[in-house]
């Protein structure tokens, strides 16, 4: 029997923030990325109300750990499977209390009376018992979380294990990191415009903004905003990325004429930047035909052009014409672990051995890469994890296995030394947790 869908009856309607964001965390409770199941949720609800959904959503899986041994406690039995979306909802409630602070008056009626949207208003008791109950025994329910590392951080036991043996001194920080909400960095397009006059640009239009640290191009906004009002958005001066991932184009360092490949290239936002930096001949490259729509909108806004491509990199076949790149960006698929606070609901969704499956994956995307790279060109190594056994030991293993291959020292104010590769963790008001390792390859002698 399949699995109960979480999307109730009616598709079509307009649906409030509480009931939509319970829909959308009881996708994730069945399997499903918020990436898939929050936007047409979003488009659902009405526009004053998104940033609203989105908080309790991104919330409520940021602290989900948490939350739910608080449900538990609350719960005399649990919900039955096809109850998930009151599983939801209930954790919903508790997130506008005890971590919003919400006073009971201002948050249970509305996520109580959510039940009767959902086509189940037989449990509006149950739900309205487990949140006044929260409101009245709170100050003796807290402490016994407090004394568990995965309730006290809301992190999975496996994440916590790993995180405190690769980083024994930062660990603590970065789980913490990983539970705030992420700044928002923009990219400016230096072939339009410098970063001194896009920030007068910005305060000349009242937002409040700041040069970035690592990246010459990175500026920071103080508050969050709808870039698409921000000045030049339509015309391509600026791009929002990452402060760590706006890295990837520097440190590969494209030249005019070079044939640069950027193998993982979804969603396209480091292969505008390549093409910002030089006038390079660009692959950008992805298996997921359904995300590189968003490779040809980024270039058309940005007025960029690239060659864009569908395929499997594995399968050189049916796609290379044999002529080697000068330069290769592998931002290989992996756990994501240095961008949990943008993407939260991958404490619930990723597992420990999918560690082990991504980093055979990771191993065989870089023997393919480097395959493809000429006598002399350059392979940039990245990703977005914070664990070594996908970052810095992944390399290493390639390295010494590859007689032809040289590890670049990257020696930059940023990260983490890790053999010559940089780690970068996640900072407060800073930039996400990422890896970078440049390989180049040995030219032939002649």
């Amino acid at each position: 029997m399949s699995a109960p869908s979480p999307w109730g009856n009616a598709k079509d309607s307009t649906l409030s923030a509480r009931r939509a964001a319970a829909m959308a965390l009881a996708a994730v409770l069945g399997g499903q990325s918020l990436n898939q199941s929050l936007p047409p949720l979003e488009a659902r609800v009405d526009e004053t109300d998104r940033s609203f959904l989105r908080d309790l959503v991104l919330g409520s899986c940021r602290h989900y750990q948490r939350l739910n041994a608080l449900a538990k406690m609350l719960l005399s039995r649990p919900f039955p499977p096809e109850d998930q979306d009151l599983e939801a909802l209930l954790i919903i409630g508790l997130y506008q209390l005890a971590v919003q602070g919400k006073a009971p008056h201002a948050a249970v009626h509305a996520t109580v009376e959510v039940c009767e949207e959902l086509g189940k208003g037989y449990a509006k008791s149950v739900l309205n018992a487990c949140l006044r109950r929260f409101g009245r025994e709170y100050e003796s329910l807290l402490p016994a979380l407090d004394d568990n590392p995965v309730t006290a951080t809301s992190h999975p036991k496996w994440l916590v294990k790993m995180l405190s043996k690769a980083w024994p001194e930062q660990w603590q920080d970065v789980l913490q990191q990983n539970n705030q909400q992420a700044p928002l960095c923009l990219r400016v397009n230096a072939r339009h415009v410098s970063r001194d006059d896009y920030l007068q640009r910005l305060s000349q239009a009242g937002v409040d903004a700041r040069a970035a640290e690592h990246s010459a191009v990175g500026i920071y906004l103080a508050k969050a905003c709808d870039v698409t009002q921000l000045p030049g958005f339509a015309d391509g001066d600026f791009s929002v990325q990452d402060e760590a991932a706006q890295l990837a184009a520097l440190l590969l360092a494209p030249k005019d004429g070079e044939r640069v490949l950027d193998a993982c290239a979804a969603p396209g936002g480091k292969t505008c930047h390549l093409l910002e930096q030089a006038d390079a001949r660009v692959v950008a490259l992805d298996i997921e035909e359904s995300r590189l729509g968003r490779v040809h909108e980024n270039l058309d806004r940005l007025r960029l052009k690239a060659d864009v491509v569908c395929a499997d990199m594995a399968d050189t076949d049916n796609w290379w014409d044999g002529e080697p790149f000068d330069a290769i960006l592998l931002d290989a698929p992996c756990s994501a672990t240095g961008v949990i606070r943008r993407h939260p609901d991958i404490k619930l969704l990723r597992r420990r051995e999918d560690i082990d499956q991504l980093a055979e994956v990771q191993a065989r995307l870089l023997d393919t890469a480097w395959s493809l790279l000429k006598p002399g060109g350059r392979l940039l190594y990245a990703t977005c994890s914070v664990l070594p056994q996908e970052n810095a030991e992944q390399v290493q293993r390639f390295a010494d296995a590859k007689p032809d291959l040289c590890l670049e020292k990257l020696d930059f104010s940023w990260g983490n030394t890790c053999n010559a590769g940089r780690q970068l963790l996640p900072q407060h008001d800073g930039h996400d947790g990422f890896y970078y390792a440049l390989l180049t390859k040995r030219a032939e002698r002649t």
